[in-house]
């Protein structure tokens, strides 16, 4: 009996063993991260097509792996950050329950100002595809941007503009921190001897009717043509999907379609607008080019094929900040496996880094600045174009940061 009951603790003593040796293997080969999407809200047009590219990358990644003969696999867990700053804080500290070091996300500004602290404070690499924020570009915290600063997009607006030959800026935007560093930005360029900025027309995040803010941008127009010919004036709307119903009020406002308007990185290839074809036609007689992130042609081979299949997964053009989350995913997954001991955040985040400064990806080069910023920016202008059937974005020009050059298409 005495025996029997010592093999049966034996046996007992020797399945937990493998069992504990089996979680091990599992946690050694599996590689966790996380994703702060912006699946619903302001920015959930962004976020469908980044999802898509986000699950190409997977398939790409578990191929590689398989390739090279590596155990590893990636496991990703999502959170919607709903475009709003509590919940995005909120998905983080559940992230940080769940033992994730890696996130990326989130993608607008004022979601990376929310849990910057946090993320410093609880040792979490944060890769944000599309934050722009000059304020957050900070040497030496743990917020890492594949998007360059709003510096380099006023840049790229303000040339435009001054080929346009406009002198009077007339803006509407979205009163956060990116649309009011973007205007900042913007106004600082921009403003010079022949120049001039109007006093901004701000409206809240939550705001659904912009009736009013619409007769108020009307007044300041009428204001401006006063000073000005109509020629020399244009307007300037940095929003995000909220865009279309701005649009969709001007139009009933006949003194605002006798200027040119300008958008924004936030409302680039939105595809609300493309789904109202009175917005639509709008944009078409008023120019609307926005400017973003711009494809690099040295890469085109890489980013053809997954535009092409994001175009048929999710029915239109994908957001470039789709392709910076693809680049990012494989960012976060080469400096995992570039840290063959303590996989600790200090370990990572000096990986990751040295990952980025050599990294060719779809969206080109993704070098970084000293503050953990994209450091090389050539901005696509997306304007609406009409081919008889339909309307669609479409490149309308290019700014080269480097070679202050903009070239028309």
């Amino acid at each position: 009996m005495r025996n029997s009951l010592i093999k049966l603790v034996a046996i007992f003593l020797l399945f937990i063993v493998l069992v504990s040796s089996c979680k091990k293997e599992i946690i050694d080969t599996e590689i966790t991260i996380g994703l702060l999407i912006p699946e619903s809200g302001a920015a959930a047009s962004v976020g469908e097509s980044a999802m898509s590219a986000i699950n190409i990358a997977l398939e790409d990644i578990q191929k590689y792996l398989s390739d090279i003969g590596s155990k590893k696999t990636i496991n990703l867990i999502i959170e919607d950050s709903q475009t709003d700053t509590l919940v995005t804080l909120q998905k983080l500290q559940l992230f940080k329950e769940k033992g994730v070091q890696i996130v990326i996300g989130p993608f607008a500004s004022t979601g990376v100002k929310a849990i910057k602290d946090y993320a410093d404070q609880n040792d979490i690499l944060i890769i944000s595809p599309a934050s722009v924020a000059t304020s957050l570009s900070i040497p030496g915290d743990n917020i890492y941007r594949l998007a360059p600063s709003g510096i380099n997009q006023g840049e790229a607006m303000t040339a435009l503009l001054n080929d346009d030959n406009i002198e009077m800026l007339i803006p509407i935007i979205r009163d956060d921190l990116w649309g009011n560093e973007l205007l900042a930005t913007v106004s600082q360029q921009f403003t010079n001897s022949n120049s001039s900025v109007f006093t901004p027309v701000k409206y809240s995040t939550s705001t659904t009717d912009f009736i009013s803010d619409i007769h108020q941008l009307k007044l300041n127009l009428i204001d401006a043509l006063n000073q000005y010919p109509a020629d020399k004036i244009g307007v300037y709307m940095a929003s995000f999907s909220e865009g279309t119903d701005i649009l969709k009020e001007a139009i009933n406002e006949a003194s605002l379609s006798q200027v040119k308007w300008y958008g924004s990185s936030g409302y680039a290839e939105s595809n609300t607008l493309l789904l109202d074809l009175a917005v639509a036609d709008f944009a078409y007689d008023h120019g609307l080019p926005c400017p973003t992130l711009g494809y690099d042609d040295d890469a085109a081979d890489k980013w053809q094929p997954l535009v092409e299949k994001l175009e048929i997964e999710i029915g239109r053009k994908p957001e470039i900040y789709a392709l910076v989350s693809y680049d990012a995913l494989w960012l976060a997954t080469l400096a995992y496996l570039s840290v063959t001991s303590d996989a600790n955040t200090d370990n990572l985040i000096t990986a990751f880094e040295y990952e980025a400064n050599n990294y060719f990806g779809v969206t080109g080069r993704t070098a970084l600045n000293e503050a953990g910023d994209r450091a090389f920016a050539t901005y696509d202008f997306w304007g609406i174009k009409y081919n008889s059937v339909e309307y669609s974005w479409e490149i309308v020009a290019k700014y080269n940061n480097a070679t202050g050059k903009l070239v028309r298409f």
